[in-house]
């Protein structure tokens, strides 16, 4: 076995070549007794030492996880939530599934979260890898086939491959429902459809985004 693997497995207080579920569930214990939230009272020397040891955990269970000793496990449902400073995801019953590296994350929508990478958002699938690269400034989750997002500075709608369906050209976009997505457009408020037809009867003045 690797050294660092041998390494990721003392880290979590287990012996090399555990079961998948055991590491779940040491790897869980672990984040909830250093977690930074329960040193937010203690002195700079203790919270500083919960970071160092919830980093060590977490990229001890990142390596295990890539090496396939968890790829017995196939979750049903993910929940997000927040490690300490980094997203991850979480299974019905509690354990970590999905490695904390994301700055923010949502949860799953038809198959597929928005997460996001240092100031961008993309989407995941539940292996917790990219299927739409963290390129957007802003997204909404998926709906009917496709979820809108922000492409520099404009509100348009990708599809599961991420091709752009409607093309990014509003101030806003909100969910599609039946059919069509409710769009801004200037001071207009209306909605379009996957053929790209729009029609607008509002106007935006005074309207919460």
């Amino acid at each position: 076995m690797p050294e660092d693997l041998s390494s990721s497995y003392a880290v979590l207080d287990l012996a090399p070549g555990a079961m998948a579920e055991d590491i779940k569930a040491a790897y869980v214990d672990l984040v909830k007794v250093w977690h930074p939230d329960r040193f937010q009272h203690e002195n700079d020397r203790l919270r500083q030492r919960a970071e160092r040891q919830l980093k060590r955990i977490n990229e001890a269970y990142g390596r295990l996880r890539q090496s396939g000793a968890m790829s017995a496990l196939k979750p049903l449902f993910l929940t997000p939530l927040d490690f300490g400073g980094n997203w991850g995801y979480v299974d019905e019953s509690g354990a970590p599934v999905i490695h904390p590296g994301f700055a923010a994350a949502r949860p799953f929508v038809e198959g597929l979260a928005a997460a996001k990478l240092v100031e961008k958002w993309g989407f995941i699938d539940m292996e917790g890898d990219y299927v739409m690269n963290p390129v957007y400034d802003e997204v909404g989750d998926f709906s009917e086939g496709v979820a809108s997002v922000k492409w520099y500075g404009r509100w348009g709608y990708i599809d599961r491959q991420g091709r752009f369906a409607v093309q990014p050209r509003y101030q806003a976009a909100r969910p599609f429902r039946g059919g069509w997505g409710e769009v801004q457009l200037g001071l207009r408020w209306g909605r379009v459809n996957l053929a790209g037809e729009a029609v607008f009867t509002e106007q935006a003045s005074g309207r919460q985004l």
